[in-house]
């Protein structure tokens, strides 16, 4: 669906989308969508990001521009880098001497999953493997630390809401605290054992279960 309305997108704007690569993030990168996800999403390009503006802006409202037949995915942005207020293309350059001088690692961490699923997939193979040594350079503890804290605060802010029963996706004992453990043995072991830089939880438990 995702390259369906890049097509689309392209077609719209006159704009190629040749050197513009669409990295999937989250469940949609490692493809544990479920039925109420919505899909994060990252745009890269070869080169001039502001050629590629446009043919950005074009997919995410045809992926979530509301019809009435319905939608296809809520579409969030926000790892991109600086979040909110970053450039909605970055180059691949950009984003790498990002990943290196500036990515908090809970950002590394999101990189855990990360797919390119529409435009030019060797591109973005090609920045996966650029930063995959950044990914996995941090000490166990640091990890530890970074991953217990974010976790902390996602508990916090349900508190402040009122919202601590029932929280089977997010709350104490949830979803989130499988997948954060996860993530967290393979950012600690990943240099270690590489087998453990995979994408679906469900395809790490084994490996780890062997280690």
């Amino acid at each position: 669906l995702v390259r369906a309305c890049l097509d689309l997108a392209s077609a719209q704007t006159g704009i190629s989308a040749e050197g513009f690569v669409v990295i999937a993030m989250g469940k949609h990168g490692a493809e544990e969508l479920n039925y109420s996800s919505d899909i994060d999403l990252l745009f890269l390009s070869a080169a001039d990001p502001m050629e590629k503006l446009k043919l950005g802006q074009h997919l995410i409202d045809n992926l979530g521009k509301v019809t009435p037949e319905g939608f296809l995915y809520r579409v969030d942005m926000r790892l991109r880098p600086w979040g909110r207020d970053g450039f909605l293309v970055t180059t691949h350059e950009g984003y790498l001497q990002y990943i290196q001088k500036h990515a908090r690692l809970w950002e590394k961490q999101a990189l855990l999953k990360a797919r390119p699923v529409a435009g030019d997939i060797a591109l973005g193979e090609k920045l996966l493997a650029s930063v995959e040594p950044h990914i996995f350079s941090h000490a166990p503890e640091e990890v530890r630390a970074s991953v217990f804290s974010m976790k902390q605060r996602t508990e916090q802010v349900l508190q402040q809401k009122g919202r601590m029963w029932g929280e089977v996706k997010l709350g104490e004992g949830s979803i989130r605290d499988v997948e954060f453990v996860i993530q967290y043995l393979q950012l600690a072991h990943g240099n270690q054992y590489p087998d453990l830089r995979g994408r679906a939880t469900l395809q790490i438990l084994p490996r780890l279960a062997q280690h």
